[in-house]
């Protein structure tokens, strides 16, 4: 029998009575429990609610005897504590007074007295105070107090954390250090794989619908992730490698990637979008469909619309429920200052404005049942089919609010206006009627998401610009048109949308007052006005009127809000839209816009805003005020009044120009006899026997025709024929004489009056004199074109003073004007002669790839611009000077029709050549020029450079390599894992990896071909020989050692001709050194495609020297009368050989015999022996002290050959 004083039934009985405990069956219970040795710790463990259920006591008892119970298990405790730490020996015992009681004062030791040694240590695993125990005493905590109370399996701790009771508890366990990220890992892996029976955790993300932060897809969340930490977006990447951005150089605005590219700049992954746009789901699948959605089962979905369950399900409160719905203080409201076609409706009209998705545009809009309180319950019923639609929307709305963090009015609004767009965009191809998301829509998200990141363009304004204004206000904020135009306002009357009409351009003197509320609510002036009404009234197809209605209240709000969200006039964004596309761009964006599902034709409203917001970007990065590129960008305008500084301009040219004139007497000052009756500058100004003129009637030179060597060719034979025709049949010599004068006097004026436009048109359009007349023929005026101007201009201003200038002053200050428009662009930009020169000569066609030379357009600046921008990228990386990029563009639009080797050798040269000029990576280069011209592989015009240097910068910002920017900026639209997957491991990678400086290591184009020439025979050949040839073997290898076929080889001589061949299938080829007519050294240069040109072992041109004579017709003449006494007599021959080379350099003796042979008589040679000069000429001079008749000769050492001069000379004697 339990002893009946222990404390726990002591206290029961205190508490209570004998009456309550028969009339209470929990009483009852809790008395059994005690009675039969029931201990008191696992009541006051388990707490008051463990008490109610398992004794059924009520909450007052079980709280009154908790108490006590609590109270007793304290002091119980702390004796036990005390009784622990004392161990068997008993406590001492004291005297409280006498003089036994006056001791030291009490202590631990004195007190307690614990023997540490019996204990063990305090970090051990036994021990009371150790983690361990605390585990093990959180564990019973958790498993009476709290899985005690709640009997459902689900929220049992072990089934929460299967893993926790197979976990090893041991030293390392306890007292590692460990990071709670690896740990919450660990644990969430464990929980995972135990909970799911899938194979792949990535799939089950992706199918997971419910929480709604699901679909959760890796690779997207680490692409995009890693684009916006280097503020940056997917979309960034797959417009930039798009070989046709930017678009605003498209005539329809777009490129291959614009489309996938608003899609991913988003930020909405590929299974966010499949959510978004995927077909309504069936409405006999309901049960599945809301239990994907919302984590319902069995029946619980038909309980979705109370309130208090559907914001359980999403996650919101009954406030963001409201303003889900658009009701109570979200409700819409109509403006007081807009006509309606119908009366103000009782219900808010939230499928109009505020929900009119999650209502279709439908009525009635989902409310709150009033009947159904105080359990409040929503108007859309899940088993009805209008019901189930609207969850549908409200799914995809909940969700679509979380992912871009807009407050539901807001997307809705957006959503609205991009839905319509796109409505009007495919009204033509049988779209349905009803307000789905559409590929369209989710671009239309993504140009907004930029807009907002990079303007912060607010959702409102980006309804506008694909929409309409919002006529409705929300609770107690006013409607977005009250907001602009009823705000503020000091007119009587409010602007009002009454469909009436106003005039495009206001009556003057009349004060419109339509016109004036416009004017103040955009902020802007009458003139901005009337450029944007009648862009309006054009686009909408009127003519004078326009009508106060939200359509084009809205065209007048979208040109001025989107520029100046874009820090550009309105007056700026009209005349650019229309200089970039014409009236089609213009009505795009001042109409009604559209959106495409799939691009095609004119730009849609999407492209528009992207080409004008990408133009701004460029002007902003190379520094150019938009207004100065939109001006420069078009013809000049014909000039009004011309300026001051034109006129100095004509008045300087025509005072200095009759100096530099051509005429009659400029040939006559040279030596030229007169034409007889007739004047020179009259031959050289007419046409006739097919010879052009080469000059006009003012004497100013007429620009040439073809080359340098053509144009001098044709000079030459117009002046003969001029000289034959004026002065009839002259001496030979004396006729070539006066041509050869005629031509050094004509090309002496004409180089007069090119300097004298040079130096005029220098100091007046402030660019270098060398830039001048690149400058002039840019704008397709030549020299005499300009000079033949000044003398018109001239004769026009001593016309008379009539008040109206002639136009032909008109066309003179024009032609001005367009030159002064070309030097501005040039001194801005900075482009040098050279660049002139190479684009006006070949450029404009290889690197631009245009019909004609003398456009100035948007484009042409563009690329123009990229130029310099490449120029000073090379200078800050490299240091290579500009003209290394220009002889390389130059180079590779030389290139022939190459394969093989050939193509290889090419390719790698070109790439190392780009490598060096930008301080970038050869093997960077080759990635990018192989995504860019996947067949040549070789970048050969502007637009390829572009996108080089794009993505050089997007390398340089973000720290990816070229492969990894191209497989982010390639990602499709649709679904493509290992695509996703691809581009997110590497661009892990280049996270991960710590950013080094870039150091530039030049690349060796030496290096990828070994060149061998060498001569095969003799390099020593004879000139004018015929069939006479050096022949030269070239052999190519690669750094491998491997021959290279097909390469062409090419071949620069002075004194002869090589003929440039292909290598063969060894890698070799022969090349033949055909000389000329001159004799000489020559070392020919070789060179490769791309390749600098390298020296050939020399040859020597020389004559025959087993063939060198002396030609008798070619020996001087020798006096036939006696020589008097002391003088001499001068001899010369010629040495040459059988094919007309002299002997030059050559060792040649003379030789004299006296005749008849007298031993008194002797000669004197003055040199006897010496050498030939470069014509083969020995001269001496022959003398005699004696006297006599003497016969001589010359003989060459180097070929034996002697020549007796026929006639003997005969000195006189003294």
């Amino acid at each position: 029998m339990v002893d009946s004083r222990r404390p726990a039934l002591q206290l029961f009985d205190e508490l209570f009575s004998e009456e309550q405990r028969a009339q209470n069956v929990g009483l009852q219970n809790l008395e059994t429990y005690l009675q039969n040795g029931g201990s008191i710790y696992p009541l006051v463990e388990r707490g008051v609610q463990c008490m109610v259920q398992e004794h059924q006591l009520s909450v007052e008892q079980a709280q009154q005897y908790w108490r006590g119970a609590n109270s007793i298990a304290t002091s119980q405790r702390r004796q036990f504590i005390e009784q622990t730490l004392r161990g068997t020996r008993p406590a001492p015992k004291r005297s409280s007074s006498g003089l036994l009681s006056i001791v030291d004062g009490p202590n631990y030791h004195a007190l307690i007295g614990t023997d540490f040694s019996a204990l063990c240590p305090p970090d051990a695993l036994e021990s009371i105070w150790s983690p361990v125990a605390y585990l093990i005493d959180l564990l019973r905590w958790v498993r009476d107090r709290l899985e005690g109370i709640r009997e459902e399996d689900d929220f049992s701790l072990h089934n929460r954390r299967t893993d926790l009771l197979a976990l090893k508890v041991d030293f390392n366990a306890v007292y590692q250090s460990i990071s709670s990220v690896d740990i919450i890992v660990e644990v969430l892996e464990k929980f995972i794989a135990a909970q799911t029976d899938i194979e792949s955790i990535e799939d089950a993300l992706i199918a997971a619908r419910y929480p709604n932060g699901l679909p959760y897809y890796q690779h997207w969340v680490t692409i995009d992730g890693i684009a916006q930490f280097h503020d940056l977006s997917v979309g960034d990447f797959e417009h930039r490698v798009d070989l046709a951005y930017p678009y605003f150089l498209q005539a329809n605005a777009r490129g291959a990637n614009t489309a996938q590219g608003f899609a991913h700049a988003s930020r909405l992954g590929p299974y966010q979008r499949q959510l978004l746009t995927e077909p309504r789901a069936d409405f006999a699948l309901r049960e599945d469909f809301f239990a994907h959605n919302f984590g319902t089962y069995t029946e619980m979905y038909s309980n979705l619309n109370q309130v208090e369950f559907f914001g359980q399900r999403t996650k919101l409160d009954s406030r963001q429920i409201e303003a889900l719905l658009s009701i109570g203080d979200f409700a819409p409201v109509r403006s007081a200052n807009v006509t309606y076609p119908d009366e103000t409706p009782k219900q808010p009209e939230s499928e109009r404005s505020g929900s009119v998705y999650i209502n279709d545009g439908t009525a009635p809009a989902v409310g709150f049942d009033p009947a159904t309180m105080p359990r409040i319950r929503m108007t859309a019923i899940p088993d009805e089919l209008i019901g189930f639609n609207r969850y549908t929307r409200m799914n995809q709305m909940v969700r679509l609010a979380n992912w871009t963090g807009l407050p539901f009015e807001q997307l809705d609004a957006v959503l609205t206006s991009v839905i319509r767009a796109t409505g009007r965009g495919n009204s033509t191809k049988g779209h349905s009627n009803e307000m789905d998301i559409s590929s369209g829509a989710v671009h239309a998200l993504g140009l907004f998401q930029t807009l907002r990141e990079r303007y912060e363009c607010t959702a409102a304004d980006f309804a506008v610009f694909v929409g309409e204004l919002s006529v409705y206000g929300r609770g107690e904020a006013l409607s977005q048109f009250d907001q602009v135009f009823n705000f503020q306002t000091g007119y009587r009357e409010p602007f009002k949308l009454d469909n009436d009409e106003f005039a495009v351009a206001p009556i003057p003197g009349v004060v419109d007052l339509t016109i004036s509320q416009l004017c103040s609510g955009l902020a802007i002036d009458p003139q901005t006005y009337y450029v944007l009404a009648n862009a309006v009234a054009k686009a909408h197809g009127l003519t004078d009127k326009l009508k106060r209605n939200a359509a084009i209240i809205s065209s007048f709000y979208r040109l001025v809000r989107l520029a100046r969200l874009l820090n550009i006039t309105p007056v700026e964004g009209v005349l650019m839209l229309s200089i970039l596309g014409g009236d089609d761009w213009v009505n795009g964006l001042a109409g009604t816009p559209v959106i495409h599902d799939v691009p095609d034709g004119s730009p849609d409203a999407l492209e528009l805003i992207e080409a004008m917001q990408s133009c701004v970007q460029w002007c902003a990065q190379n520094n150019l005020p938009v207004l100065w590129v939109l001006q420069h960008a078009v013809a000049a305008p014909a000039a009004q009044d011309p300026s001051e500084q034109d006129e100095q301009f004509f008045e300087q040219v025509r005072n200095l120009l009759p100096t530099a004139q051509l005429s009659n007497s400029t040939f006559l000052m040279a030596g030229v006899p007169a034409a007889g009756a007739a004047d020179w500058i009259e031959f050289l100004a007419t046409s006739a026997d097919s010879l052009g003129p080469i000059t006009d009637g003012h004497g100013l030179i007429l620009p040439p025709e073809g080359s340098a060597e053509m144009y001098l060719a044709s000079v030459h034979k117009k002046i003969a024929w001029a000289v034959d025709s004026a002065l009839g049949e002259i001496e030979p010599a004396l006729r070539q004489s006066i041509i050869d004068s005629m031509v050094s006097a004509f090309l002496q004026m004409r180089d007069a009056q090119t300097s004298l436009v040079k130096e005029t048109l220098a100091a007046y359009a402030g660019v270098g004199v060398d830039q001048a007349l690149p400058v002039l023929n840019w704008a397709d005026v030549t020299v005499h074109q300009l000079l033949l101007h000044v003398l018109e201009q001239a004769d026009a201003g001593s016309e008379g003073g009539g008040r109206t200038r002639p136009r032909v002053a008109d066309t003179s200050f024009d032609l001005l004007a367009e030159v002064r428009r070309r030097s501005e662009v040039v001194s801005t930009l900075g482009l040098s002669a050279a660049l002139l020169q190479d684009y006006l000569d070949s450029g404009y066609k290889d690197w631009l790839v245009q019909d004609d030379k003398h456009a100035l357009t948007v484009r042409t600046l563009y690329y123009l611009t990229m130029l310099t921008r490449a120029f000073a990228l090379a200078s800050a990386s490299s240091g290579q000077p500009p003209q290394k990029l220009l002889d390389y563009l130059r180079q590779v639009n030389a290139l022939p029709d190459v394969t093989g080797d050939a193509r290889w050798l090419a390719q790698q040269a070109a790439a190392i050549k780009l490598a060096d000029f930008f301080g970038w990576s050869v093997q960077e280069v080759r990635e990018c020029v192989s995504r860019i011209d996947p067949d040549l592989k070789v970048l050969k015009n502007l637009p390829q450079l572009d996108l080089l240097m794009r993505v050089l910068a997007l390398s340089t910002e973000s720290g990816m390599d070229a492969l990894t920017i191209f497989l982010i900026g390639n990602l499709p639209e649709t679904v493509d894992k290992k695509s996703y997957a691809d581009a997110a491991e590497h661009a892990l990678l280049g996270e991960s990896d710590t950013r080094a400086p870039i150091v530039h290591v030049p690349g060796d184009v030496k290096g990828l071909v070994t060149i061998t020439c060498e001569v095969v025979d003799d390099s020593t050949v004879v000139a004018n020989k015929p069939d006479e040839k050096v022949t030269y073997k070239v052999t190519l290898k690669d750094a491998n050692g491997k021959s290279l076929s097909g390469v062409n080889v090419y071949w620069r001589a002075t004194l002869g001709t090589i003929e440039y061949k292909a290598t063969g299938t060894d890698g070799t080829l022969l090349a033949e050194f055909i000389p000329g007519k001159v004799m000489g050294r020559d070392t020919p240069m070789l060179w490769l495609d791309l390749f600098e040109p390298q020296y050939a072992p020399p040859i020597e041109i020389t004559a025959d020297f087993t063939t060198l004579s002396f030609p008798i017709a070619e020996l001087s003449p020798t006096p036939l009368e006696t020589v008097k006494y002391g003088h001499e007599v001068e001899l010369y021959a010629v040495l040459e050989d059988d094919y007309g080379n002299r002997g030059q350099n050559s060792l040649v003796e003379w030789f004299g015999k006296s005749v008849p042979p007298a031993k008194m008589d002797a000669v004197t040679i003055r040199p006897a022996q010496g050498f030939t000069d470069q014509q083969g000429l020995t001269r001496v001079f022959v003398s005699s002290k004696t006297g006599g008749t003497f016969v001589f000769s010359v003989r060459s050492q180097s070929g034996e050959s002697e020549r007796i001069f026929p006639h003997a000379i005969t000195f006189a004697r003294e």
